[in-house]
């Protein structure tokens, strides 16, 4: 008999947070019948290890390569045939009751494909979780200019929700795959995770296919759970950095809600080269303000200093 709920962490060199979130995960899903998958995408930090010895009933995928995000949940997907599958970032932990509550939602609401809770901060306070419409020259612009603070402005509207909207739960175009419920029939009708993102819009791409499959995709912000965010992006910008500007362009080109072909992605790499230079130049602030940030700053301005020689060949 299947599974209600097959829960995938993909991880690299998140030993220690991986092992927090798995600990939070039996209070979290007690009353559900959970199988839990991590895949470790060639870690050097001992995580598989670590894990084989302090939960050795996880079904462990030990990579000898560093496959991505997307093709690393695939890859347990392919394994587990659960009513739901929850992809969920190793960066997080999960809350009393919790996931069984968000599998009772997707119960009692069969249109609903993909169902994300309120992502909280460690410090209590709600991440950016939801948006409507998907990621095109408006949307890069509210975010290289951080106008996502101001929701309530005309051209963060178009992708923002502003805290009054968020009450109760409510349809939206794509959540944050930090903590993703998918029904395992959408899954299978609207296909896994797209490999050709290395990190960085799987899950928006996948939102995306699902709603043109005639899903719902839902926000339920009375469910949450904490997500320290980030983890990924600051543990190797050089790295990582360029993986999430060359995954919006590649979105933005296949999106095929837009027109202008050269000329409108151009459009989107200067307002690209503008968010780095905002970026770069508020790093560069924090490396001069206070000393004891320069261990943090130094590699994020290497970061985007890399992704600026990039840029033309995203």
């Amino acid at each position: 008999m299947a599974a209600d709920l097959a829960i995938i962490i993909v991880g690299w060199n998140a030993r220690d947070w991986l092992l927090r979130c798995l600990a939070s995960l039996p209070a979290g899903a007690a009353g559900l019948d959970v199988e839990t998958w991590v895949v470790d995408n060639a870690s050097t930090d001992g995580t598989v290890e670590a894990v084989a010895r302090a939960f050795p009933q996880v079904h462990l995928i030990a990579n000898t390569a560093n496959l991505g995000f997307a093709a690393a949940n695939n890859q347990a997907a392919g394994q587990t045939d659960s009513r739901y599958l929850l992809l969920l970032n190793p960066d997080t932990e999960v809350p009393p009751d919790m996931l069984r509550r968000l599998v009772a939602y997707a119960d009692e609401h069969p249109a609903v494909g993909a169902l994300g809770p309120q992502l909280r901060n460690l410090d209590g306070s709600p991440q950016r979780s939801c948006w409507r419409g998907y990621p095109d020259l408006g949307m890069a612009l509210t975010d290289a200019l951080y106008l996502w603070k101001l929701p309530w402005l005309p051209l963060a509207q178009r992708s923002e929700f502003q805290a009054a909207e968020l009450g109760a739960p409510r349809s939206v175009d794509h959540l944050l795959g930090a903590c993703l419920l998918i029904r395992g029939r959408a899954w299978e009708q609207v296909g896994p995770l797209d490999a050709g993102y290395f990190l960085f819009l799987e899950e928006t791409d996948w939102c995306r296919r699902a709603q043109r499959a005639g899903w719902d995709i839902v926000y339920h912000p009375q469910i949450w759970i904490t997500h320290a965010g980030q983890h990924s992006m600051r543990q190797a910008p050089a790295r990582n950095l360029p993986h999430l500007y060359r995954s919006y362009t590649r979105f933005y080109r296949n999106g095929r809600q837009h027109t202008g072909g050269r000329g409108r992605v151009l459009l989107l790499k200067l307002i690209f080269a503008l968010a780095i230079l905002v970026r770069l130049g508020l790093w560069s602030l924090r490396w001069l303000r206070n000393p004891a940030e320069r261990s943090q700053a130094r590699p994020m301005l290497h970061g985007y200093g890399q992704v600026l020689r990039l840029l033309p060949g995203l």
